[in-house]
């Protein structure tokens, strides 16, 4: 070979490497500023920014890391107790979202974070400015257990929801003596069901030229939830009734209802994005009544209610995974989040997937729940919107805490049903 091809084959493979070189210095981290936090009614939801901030100081321990979606990545984090970064306190890699909780306290004190993307090559990104916190000394402790330890708890046969199977015996016995009265008006409002059976024939889509907003969208977009919630919470409240009581005409009812609504559209009239007011109620009354009345459902029944869920979940899953964890601001949102959690303990197991919206909805819970003014826990829109939200939300701790039996958790579940 001469020295003159020698020469160019030399310079080409120096190209080729520069143009590798190049080529993997294009994966960099996305650090761009959140945007404004001011809430503009219909407008693009605000951005929630990084966390711990520079110079915050956090008010539960362990510090919820927050940072910019940026796709095509999974996440390191590193914490330290000075910028040197040459003595790590605390490493996390392959954290699928954009949040992390870690799983022990830290001593209270000042610390310093970071965090880096890594793509499917194994490729990394530069790492993230640093930014310094303090943990305060009187921070709620607050650590959020594994994956898998989370997943366990939730029971493998049914009910899953609010109640477990092992809990029943006793729940039974609180029915018949210190809370007779509230099971009393189940009974009263299952007869009531009974004698007036509510519609299951699916509710109409938005008549073509409807004007969103106006007076007839007005009337099928609320009218659809009411509709939706008559039905299905009617069916959860029989099959509820049933477990405590055994009244069988209870539970064929529930199972009738719950059968029925299984045949609408999953993306018709109360689909989850065409009209998320009739959509999320349909979803988490129907996990209850699946749940509650699972015995009398037969396999073919079950399929049936599984594939109707895996669609209406995977949909609630894809509009707010990973928007939720950088804007969760969005006031829908915040109750869509939680629901999803809801289907997700009552199908996980049965449905692919199930096991993700439990565990996306943990992190939303440990990581940016409640957004509204910081530590305070915010009132959002105002008064009225806190309680609702608030109250809403105490279904989900209720639903995936599984409290042990006792008289405050079947007077719960009571008043949710009978509300």
């Amino acid at each position: 070979m001469s020295d003159r091809v020698s020469q160019k084959v030399v310079l080409f493979v120096l190209a080729l490497a520069m143009a590798g070189l190049a080529f993997a210095e294009e994966l960099v981290l996305n650090e761009r500023p959140a945007g404004s936090v001011k809430w503009k009614v219909r407008s693009e939801d605000p951005e929630k920014g990084y966390c711990p901030a520079e110079g915050s100081v956090s008010g539960v321990n362990p510090p919820n890391f927050i940072w910019r979606i940026q796709d095509g990545l999974v996440w390191e984090v590193e914490c330290c107790r000075d910028k040197s970064f040459e003595q790590v306190e605390y490493r996390a890699k392959d954290i699928e979202y954009n949040v992390h909780c870690p799983t022990r306290v830290f001593e209270p004190g000042k610390y310093s974070w970071r965090y880096r993307g890594k793509n499917a090559k194994g490729d990394y990104t530069n790492w993230s400015q640093i930014r310094t916190f303090t943990i305060a000394e009187n921070a709620t402790k607050m650590p959020m257990p594994p994956r898998e330890e989370l997943l366990s708890r939730i029971p493998k046969t049914h009910p899953r929801l609010f109640v477990r199977p092992e809990n029943m015996d006793h729940l039974r016995e609180l029915a018949k003596g210190p809370l007779k009265d509230k099971y009393d008006e189940l009974v009263e409002n299952c007869e009531e069901i009974l004698a007036d059976p509510p519609p299951t024939e699916e509710p109409p889509t938005y008549p073509e030229g409807t004007e969103s907003g106006g007076e007839e969208w007005r009337k099928i977009w609320w009218g659809n939830r009411t509709y939706t919630i008559k039905a299905l919470n009617s069916a959860a409240t029989l099959a509820f009734t049933r477990l405590l009581g055994g009244q069988e005409k209870y539970g064929l009812e529930a199972r009738r209802i719950l059968m029925e609504c299984a045949k609408w559209d999953p993306k018709g009239s109360t689909g989850y994005r065409y009209n998320d007011e009739a959509g999320m109620p349909y979803n988490y009354y129907f996990s209850r009544t699946y749940t509650f009345v699972n015995d009398l459902l037969s396999e073919k029944d079950k399929r049936i209610c599984r594939k109707v869920m895996k669609i209406r979940g995977d949909e609630m899953y894809a509009h707010l995974n990973p928007r939720h964890l950088w804007r969760p601001y969005a006031s829908h949102s915040n109750r869509a989040w939680h629901f999803l959690g809801e289907i997700g303990v009552a199908f996980i197991g049965e449905v692919e997937g199930a096991d993700e919206w439990v565990w996306f909805a943990m992190n939303v819970f440990y990581n940016v729940y409640p957004v509204w003014s910081d530590n305070d826990g915010g009132w959002h829109e105002g008064m009225s919107y806190w309680s609702s939200y608030q109250s809403r939300f105490t279904w989900w701790a209720v639903s995936y805490t599984h409290l042990r039996a006792h008289e405050t958790s079947l007077h719960l579940v009571c008043r949710l049903l009978l509300e």
